[in-house]
């Protein structure tokens, strides 16, 4: 049976206790399960730790690939944490988009050096593989998956992946591009202006009728405002975009450390007022630690 499994769906910095118990508290880490014992990792936030604890009761080697969106903190706090990386046999590939001046391997381990960290990523027992992407395709395991730049400080990337006759799209961190396409003249006709393409468009084009589509969320439209460039979307743009693209599950995810279960609850509900006006009957849901959504 294959499935999406949610792990860790907070944004910026683990937030436990009470009041965040029922969404969880634990940042970005998604399980895709493609049946027969294989799976892929997405993002290693301090949720991995908790996916680490359900594959050592399972009592069997672990391989997989882990798809990082991005290496900002709370994307890969959970590595040092994640218990099957430190068991001989185990084996681990690493994807994610690095830096001009620094290796994918460089930046992973950085976060383990010495200074911060009392075990390196070189001590970890399990053999690690590290594979920079760039926007494009390419197959894993014999899934097809495909790369997207996103709009995020630094370099990010949102993921497609094609399970089963079913396309399941994570991405974690992303926000609205400017509303104004750059202008540029063709040289050949001066007096013709040319836009370039719109990014917004192009993100619709990406998600274009896919099964679920994991998309951030963490702001309102009134936050947004003073949190333009921070990277992430209000989740009345995230809405927007799978109405646009005819999309079938829309997930909210990444929601913001300061909101508490009562507060997402609110986002859902109002992302649901969007779409219903619109006529659409898309399934919205707000990503919660321990979710399932099955790809059967």
């Amino acid at each position: 049976m294959a499935y999406v499994k949610f792990w860790g769906v907070r944004g910026s910095i683990p937030t436990p206790g009470p009041s965040t118990s029922r969404y969880g508290g634990n940042t970005p880490c998604v399980e895709l399960n493609l049946g027969d014992d294989n799976f892929f990792i997405l993002d290693a936030g301090s949720g991995i730790r908790e996916l680490g604890q359900h594959l050592l009761k399972q009592g069997k080697p672990v391989k997989s690939h882990i798809f990082i969106s991005h290496m900002h903190w709370d994307h890969i706090q959970g590595i040092p944490f994640f218990v099957p990386a430190y068991i001989p046999g185990n084996k681990f590939v690493f994807h994610g988009a690095q830096e001009a001046d620094l290796s994918l391997e460089d930046i992973l381990a950085d976060q383990m050096n010495p200074i911060n960290f009392p075990v390196q990523i070189t001590e970890m027992s399990s053999k690690f593989e590290f594979e920079p992407m760039y926007e494009g395709e390419y197959k894993f395991e014999g899934i097809k998956v495909e790369a997207m730049y996103l709009n995020h400080p630094g370099y990010a990337l949102g993921y497609k992946f094609h399970i089963n006759n079913k396309t399941v799209v994570y991405i974690s961190d992303n926000e609205p591009y400017p509303v104004h396409p750059e202008a540029t003249q063709d040289t050949d006709n001066p007096d013709q202006i040319l836009f370039v393409e719109d990014s917004n468009q192009r993100l619709i084009n990406f998600v274009k009728d896919v099964d679920v589509l994991i998309h951030d969320a963490q702001y309102t439209p009134e936050e947004y405002k003073s949190k333009v460039q921070w990277g992430h979307s209000p989740y009345d743009y995230t809405v927007k975009i799978a109405l646009g693209a005819k999309v079938k599950t829309l997930v909210l995810f990444h929601h913001d450390p300061v909101h508490d279960d009562a507060f997402v609850d609110k986002i859902i509900e109002a992302a649901k007022k969007i779409s219903w006006q619109a006529g659409s009957n898309m399934q919205i849901l707000g990503a919660q630690e321990g979710m399932q959504i099955s790809l059967d």
